[in-house]
Order: structure tokens, then sequence, then C-alpha cells
């Protein structure tokens, strides 16, 4: 407690614009002077922050100023060092290092002062020092060395050197100017919590009561939560952690993930619930840097915990939006892949409401259109569109996803080429189930068949009953089906029994007869027994009227077609009653089968 007690006497004394060394040395108090009184020696005589006023920068600096003016040689050196203290002492980092790199020391004492300012700015600037041990900052006859020590010890991360120097490290806080002193006490508050020097903490956090915008911000708020949190008082820290994240610096974003992370932890559906609002409050509220990589990452997880898929993605979206370059854009890609296969998984499967689908299909547009298997995922949900009759909906789903697959780098390997053709069929049977044939001729016309002989007869089917659809039968006739299935045989007996090519349409369907009997239906049978009529084929004629009562059940059609197959009178010649006779009845019957409702 005696140590505690300097500390907290010696930072008072810092505050108070005082030299407090004399706390822990055998050294004369002296008040803080200008440039132009003479420099203390020993270890002062390195680096020494409280050599100037607190409130007198600007006399002290327009002084400093006239003094190099009038300076030469190793003296104008020495002037430009008591410029970059007097900068360190008000904790003006970026003058301070702008200063330094204006000197070229040659003396000794230059230099070893040179060293340690330079010292002095990295380690208050957040970063280590190579060779720490050599600096005249680790010299064991400066009372502050621990705190330098500690600086260095959490800049490197290095636990042990921060064990073994925090609590010394007080006693050198307060040897600080009143600028450093309050830039870095929070740090050194924290670094006595989480290395559990809880009293230290906790005498410092009391100091804070003296500094009453600190103590009352952000800082001294998480701060507080952060000791109440790593000694298991989380009711406390919680609250402390509230009042923090109404702020807007760096301690109020950390007091968001602070709660984030005690919410992951409890669980509960209330607790993600609140998390979820300050994260979503916190990414206004704080913008750039790690600390908002951080606050997407838990905001993330928080809706994964609570089952809010889309929002979940959405988060991790602009993450990777935001900071592409980051390790953790790359980790986010690799979970929105498997998150996106498994939400369109389920939307196909009709596990999502139709709307929600579309709604966060085109809300992920923005953020994932890049992503390789985006364009995959767009299919889906455009074959999702298609079975659901949703004809103009799922042709544009395709187009997008040909426009996706293009804007791909590797869309000239065989692989896109097969996707690109694919996704060309899939958007043509969309027109023409839509009624846009002419659409989908275009589109057929214009896309490139992909290597494949069953590509080949994909295109041509799909091509053949688009020609079909729109009455081209000449184009449909020249239209080459390497492998015709019975409906193209069906459309080609039709198309060639309509230009009176009665031979052809006969054979077609013969042929068709011949090959799927199974799928020869009365209708087939019907047009068969028409062009076997009109081409004088007797014999395809009687065959097809013979087979008639295994192909329905309809007596009445039955008997039409057996009542063309009566016998010819026995005379060679018939009498001009008779062939007129035997005319009218054929005739009737073609009509009768016509008026059934199965021929054309």
């Amino acid at each position: 407690m005696q140590t505690i007690s300097l500390f907290i006497a010696a930072t008072v004394l810092a505050f108070a614009g005082i030299d407090a060394g004399a706390a822990t040395k055998e050294e004369a108090v002296t008040a803080p002077v200008a440039r132009t009184s003479a420099r203390a020696g020993g270890w002062r005589g390195d680096l020494d922050l409280q050599h100037w006023s607190t409130g007198t920068f600007h006399r002290d600096l327009v002084e400093t100023i006239q003094n190099l003016s009038a300076a030469h040689g190793s003296e104008r050196i020495g002037v430009m060092l008591d410029a970059a203290e007097l900068y360190l002492t008000h904790m003006l980092l970026y003058e301070t290092s702008s200063t330094l790199a204006g000197i070229n020391p040659t003396l000794p004492d230059h230099t070893r002062r040179y060293v340690a300012l330079s010292h002095a700015q990295t380690l208050l600037g957040g970063e280590a020092v190579s060779s720490f041990d050599a600096s005249p900052l680790a010299d064991p006859d400066r009372p502050d060395s621990a705190f330098w020590r500690a600086l260095q010890a959490i800049a490197v991360g290095d636990v042990g050197m921060l064990n073994d120097n925090i609590e010394a490290s007080f006693t050198g806080l307060g040897l600080q100017s009143r600028a450093v002193l309050r830039a870095m006490l929070p740090v050194f508050i924290e670094a006595a919590i989480e290395t559990e020097h809880f009293r230290y903490a906790e005498a410092a956090l009391k100091l804070m009561y003296e500094l009453p915008d600190l103590d009352y911000s952000p800082t001294g708020y998480f701060l507080r939560g952060r000791q109440e949190e790593r000694q298991g008082n989380n009711s406390s820290a919680l609250t402390a952690y509230f009042e923090a994240a109404k702020g807007w610096d760096q301690y109020a974003a950390r007091a968001r993930l602070a709660v984030a992370d005690m919410s992951l932890s409890d669980g509960t559906d209330g607790a993600l619930l609140a998390a979820q609002s300050i994260l979503a409050d916190g990414l206004e509220a704080w913008r750039g840097g790690q600390h908002e990589v951080e606050i997407l990452k838990r905001l993330a997880r928080v809706l994964s915990a609570r089952r809010d898929d889309v929002a979940g993605l959405l988060t991790l979206g602009k993450l990777i939006a935001r900071f592409p370059a980051a390790k953790e854009a790359e980790v986010a890609k690799a979970e929105v892949q498997k998150l996106l296969e498994q939400l369109y998984s389920k939307g196909g499967e009709g596990q999502y409401a139709l709307a929600d689908w579309m709604k966060a299909h085109l809300k992920f547009l923005p953020f994932f259109r890049t992503l390789p298997d985006f364009a995959r995922h767009t299919e889906t949900f455009a074959d999702y569109l298609l079975a659901l009759g949703a004809t103009d909906l799922a042709a544009k789903e395709f187009q997008r996803a040909i426009r996706l697959l293009q804007e791909v780098e590797s869309a000239a390997s065989e692989t896109a080429l097969q996707d690109l053709f694919r996704l060309n069929l899939k958007l043509a049977t969309a027109q023409m189930r839509g009624g846009l044939p002419q659409d989908a001729r275009t589109t057929l016309e214009l896309m490139d068949v992909a290597p494949g002989p069953q590509n080949a007869q994909d295109h041509a089917t799909i091509k053949a009953s688009v020609l079909a659809e729109l009455g081209d039968r000449q184009a449909l006739l020249d239209t080459v089906v390497p492998t015709p299935s019975s409906d193209h045989q069906r459309r080609m007996a039709m198309a060639l029994a309509e230009e009176g090519q009665w031979d052809k349409s006969r054979d077609i369907l013969a042929e068709f007869w011949a090959q799927q009997p199974s799928a020869f239906s009365v209708q087939d049978a019907t047009h068969l027994l028409i062009a076997a009529n009109r081409s004088n084929d007797a014999q395809t004629r009687d065959r097809v009227i013979r087979a008639f009562p295994g192909l329905t059940n309809n007596k009445t059609l039955v008997e039409l077609a057996e009542s063309l197959s009566a016998e010819v009178p026995t005379l060679l010649l018939l009498s001009h009653d008779q062939a007129a006779a035997r005319l009218d009845k054929l005739d009737e019957a073609f009509e009768s089968i016509k008026n059934s409702g199965i021929s054309p």
C-alpha cells in the first residue's frame, strides 16, 4: 500500500505541475522551467518531460524558435532537440517525429538525447523499440525506467515483462508531463487490470476523479466496467459498459464489443437482442480501423446466434466491402460462401416465403455479386421461380446470372462456357413458357453452343419447340435434331403434313411407332392414318386401323377406323356409283375423326 500511496502522491503532484521526482529519488524539487533555465543533469539530461511548463507552450515555442534562428553548429542541434522535447511534453507526436527527422547529431550527449527522444516518441505512439535494453530509457538509474519498460512490454505483447514492471511504472507515470500522464493513465490502468493488479488499478481509477472530463467519459466508464468484469461483477460491468457505449470514441467502441462478448457468453435471447441493438448503433458511431472490423464481426456472430441468417450475411458483406484487404475479409468470404449455400438450398426447398427470399436476394447483390458462386445461387433462385410459373421473374434472374458469370475473370474457361450455355437454355425455356417465343428464338440464335454432342442435342430440341410455337415450318424442318424426341417427331410430322408432304409425314410417324411403341398414342395413330390415306399407302393405313383397338377404349373411334377397311367389291373396276359411295364413306369417317378432337 505504501507504493500505491507514493504513486498517487507523485501523480497528483504531476497534475499540479510540480516535479515529483523527489518522491522516489533524493533530488531537489524544482518547478518546471523554460528552456532558458539551466537543464538538470543526470537522467533528466537525456529526457525530461517535466522540464517544460504545462501552461506556457506558446511562449516556450516562440522562445525556442528565436533561439534556433540565433544558434549555430552543435548549439543549433541542441535547440532542435529542445523543440522535439517541448512537442513531446505536450504529446504532439507527429511534430516531435518531424523535428527529429531534421536532426543529425554528432556529439555523444546530443546522440544519446536524440535516441531517448526518438524512443520515447515511438513508445508513446504505441509502437515497440528495437533493442530496447540498450536504450537510454532503460537505464536503471532512471526512476521512470519501469514506465518505459511497461510501454515496451505492451507494444510487443510481453506479459512477463509487463508483470515485472507494472507496479513501479505507476511511479514513473507521475514523473511525466500532464499531457503524457493524461494520455497514458488509461493505458496503465487497463494494463494493471489485465495483469490482475487490481489494487493499483483501483487507486488509478480513483485518481481519475480529479479529471471529471476523463472520469465521466467513455474512457472512465469502460475502465471501470473492465475492472468489474475481471473481478466477476458482471452486473456492475454491464452498467458501466452501457454508459461508455453512449460515446463516440474508441473506448465507446470497445465497450460495445465488451457487451457483445458478455451477451454471447450469456446466450439468452434478451442479452443477444441488447447486444444487437448496441452494436448496430455502434456502426454509425465509429467508422474505420480495427474497431469497426471487430464490431462487424461481433454483430455477425450475434445475428447468427439469433438465427437471423439474412442480416448476418449482410453484416459480413459490409465487412468485406469496407475492408477488402483485411485478413478478416478473407475469413468472412469463406463464411459467407457457406451461409449462402445453406440459405439458397433452404430457399430451393421452399423454406422461405418467396417475397422474403426475393428481398434478401436483391440485398445480397451489391455485396456478393463478385463471389464466384453467386451466379450459381442466382440460378437456383431462378429455377425456383420457373418451377412456380413466375416465368418473367425467372427470365430476369437467368439474365442476371448470365451477366454475373460474364463478369467473372474466368468467363472464358471451359467450365464457364458450359455454365453460360446452360443458363441461356434455361432463359430461352423461361421466355418460351412466358409466351415470348420470339425472345426465346433470339436467345437461342445469339448464344454460343458449348462443345459436346449433348449440348448440340439440347439446343436443337429447344430451338425446334420454339420454331414450332412460332409456326415457322420451314425453319423447323431445317433444324437438325441428332436424336429426336417423340415430341419433336410429332412436330416434324405435323409440319410436313401442313406442307403437304404426306409421304415424309407418314414415314416419320411410322418410324416413331416402330421405335417407341409405348409412346405412340391414339392421336399419333390418327395423324399416321390420315398421312397414310393421303399418300395412298393402304398397307400402313390398314395396319393402323387394326391397331386402333389397342390404343383407345373409345368404341366410336374404333368403329370409325374399322369402317375405313371395309372390303372393296371384287370387281376389278368399280362402277361410278360404287366409287362415289366409297369416297363418301371415307370422307365421313375422317370428318368424324377430326370432329372427335384428337386430330388436327
